[in-house]
């Protein structure tokens, strides 16, 4: 075992570059604080998710202004209940918050699934659960994101930027639930549960 251990560690020095370094740093943390280490991961893989996330969001929702499509008509009886007047193009900013966030949550899982939390439990199980929580936060942030949309909206700033600020403090609040969902429901590793037993 400890020639094992002697025979990865020179590897691991025989790789020079950012890669070598980072699976350094990577390791180290991991060792010294494990939990710490896994939330601040878990962090920084959302905030990459959330770059692709709020790009599809500003481009859905100002395509679809500039080709002037005020409803899209996927939904027929979404449109009415969401936006039940035909002149208020509600329904288009509500296609493009859904569709964002579905690419940012499918981003975010397999970047947490293989960076951050190492899992190895069931793929199928975990999306399962994944999704389940994912639609859960989806209606949560539809009740709480247009209490932040107006809060933000009191801001006397421009449309555009008073629009980014209310969507990154909507991605930001489901943390809350989000991060111990995953840590301990949806990316769990049988090693870690056997060697707990």
């Amino acid at each position: 075992m400890g020639e094992t251990v002697k025979l990865a560690e020179a590897e691991n020095k025989a790789r020079g570059g950012v890669i070598g370094w980072w699976k350094r740093v990577d390791d180290r943390a991991r060792e010294k604080h494990p939990e710490w280490w896994k939330l601040f991961l878990w962090a920084v893989m959302g905030f990459v998710a959330n770059i692709p996330e709020l790009g599809t969001y500003m481009g859905l929702r100002y395509g679809f202004r500039a080709m002037g499509v005020d409803n899209l008509g996927i939904f027929g009886f979404m449109e009415r209940i969401v936006a039940p007047d035909p002149d208020f193009p509600l329904a288009t900013v509500v296609y493009a918050y859904m569709i964002s966030t579905a690419v940012g949550y499918a981003i975010a899982f397999v970047l947490n699934r293989k960076a951050t939390f190492r899992a190895d439990s069931n793929i199928a199980l975990s999306t399962f659960i994944y999704v389940l929580t994912v639609i859960f936060t989806i209606f949560a942030n539809g009740f709480i994101g247009p209490i932040i949309s107006n809060l933000v909206g009191m801001i006397p700033v421009s449309s555009v930027v008073t629009e980014m600020i209310a969507k990154f403090l909507g991605m930001l609040v489901p943390g809350l639930w989000f991060y111990p969902m995953n840590r301990f429901v949806i990316h769990r590793k049988k090693k870690e549960a056997a060697d707990n037993v």
